[in-house]
């Protein structure tokens, strides 16, 4: 399991670098993990860099996520239902001029998190003695990203942005074949470990224009192909002995291009659309390319407050709705598949301050029996925490 991030307890981590996770955090995941054409004052977008000079110049912010999920994964002849929860990520986000933000954090790029076993029975002599072969697979890991991002209004409705990230982790696969009724045949374990080290860097722009009491947001991020820093290792076990092959291969972070935008209403209705892109067709991974396939991404999100600023307390809560629509980027036995999910929260203003408390929670499936012998249907649910305060005040001594 990774070190920060929600992790995962999904069987289909085991391919790939595992489960991809949104750098949206709590109120745009309510959303369907909406961001690239958000501006918001009251809480941080990471997902788009030039969002972050929305910031009051005089205000600090800091968000705090944690998350859990309930899956429930069902195949042809049995059904399961499992736990899993962890710190989901941690942010912060301050002026540099009235002109300038800046924000750094730390959030999950992928998790891995899986554990299934299965038994054969087969018939290799040439009597009737059938021999049992178990196999058991468990992974751990993933990969987790320590961004830090500058944001500049370069014109009155002009932002641009840049995220710089540093990405590590330590992926693990393990296999063990046995055989409970049969001595003769060798107990063997593999071990498969993937380290991984790399610097990226995405770059984003937002337009922001006012219309009457209506804003309308259009934002796009782009994040090109680079080459991550890998150590590759397997361990064979065979009774005693094992066998330890170090290997250099190359490994590609994706090209990836995302785009959107959103439209409020009277500072009370935001609707807002995402679509993103990731080449993973044309990255290396281990050493080859067109071994993962492109991934699409849409997501649609809307915001509803009755009356901001309003005395009443339920006219400030807010109201959130969403959903979103993603290709694996891997496929199983050369069959693709998707992954789908309704989301909805809440925003909880705290009394005499712009701070929120942010509830959202999320339901979905991906795969099928039919396909990959497996259905997985989740919930998810979390609570984030956005710490907006005045810290930059000049006080006045009597």
């Amino acid at each position: 399991m990774p070190m920060w991030g929600m992790g995962t307890i999904s069987p289909y981590s085991r391919y790939g670098y595992g489960e991809w996770q949104t750098m949206a955090f709590s109120a745009g995941k309510s959303m369907g993990g909406l961001g690239y054409g958000m501006r918001n004052s009251q809480s941080i977008n990471a997902l788009n860099p030039a969002s972050y000079t929305a910031i009051d110049s005089l205000t600090f912010m800091l968000d705090l996520g944690i998350s859990g999920v309930v899956d429930g994964f069902k195949t042809e002849t049995s059904t399961s239902t499992q736990f899993n929860g962890n710190v989901d990520y941690v942010a912060m986000q301050f002026p540099l001029a009235k002109f300038a933000a800046m924000s750094v954090g730390i959030s999950p790029l992928t998790a891995v998190g899986y554990e299934y076993a299965f038994t054969d029975v087969k018939n290799p002599y040439t009597h009737s003695d059938t021999l049992t072969i178990k196999q058991s697979f468990n992974g751990t890991g993933g990969m987790t990203q320590v961004y830090l991002g500058l944001s500049f209004d370069i014109l009155d409705r002009v932002a641009i942005g840049v995220n710089g990230h540093y990405l590590f982790g330590n992926i693990q696969h393990n296999r063990t074949v046995s055989f409970p009724n049969d001595a003769n045949y060798r107990r063997t374990e593999q071990k498969e470990e993937l380290i991984i080290g790399a610097w990226l860097f995405d770059v984003g722009m937002q337009y922001h224009q006012p219309i009457g009491k209506d804003e309308l947001v259009i934002g796009a991020t782009y994040s090109m192909q680079l080459p991550m820093q890998t150590q590759s290792i397997v361990s064979t076990t065979t009774n005693v002995q094992t066998v330890v092959e170090n290997t250099d291969l190359l490994f590609d972070y994706p090209q990836t291009v995302g785009a959107g935008f959103s439209y409020k209403w009277d500072n009370r209705l935001l609707i807002g659309v995402d679509v993103s892109w990731q080449n993973f067709a044309n990255a290396h991974y281990f050493s080859e390319t067109n071994v993962l396939q492109d991934r699409f991404l849409y997501v649609l999100g809307a915001q509803y407050a009755h009356n901001p600023g309003g005395k009443n307390y339920v006219d400030n809560m807010e109201f959130r709705l969403g959903a979103n629509y993603a290709n694996s980027y891997i496929t199983i036995d050369n069959k693709p598949f998707s992954k789908w999910a309704i989301t909805w929260g809440l925003g909880f203003p705290m009394p005499n301050t712009k701070t929120k408390l942010n509830l959202h929670m999320e339901c979905g499936q991906q795969g099928s029996i039919q396909k990959q012998g497996l259905l997985e249907r989740f919930f998810k649910f979390g609570i984030g925490v956005s710490l907006n305060e005045r810290w930059f005040v000049k006080r006045k001594l009597k």
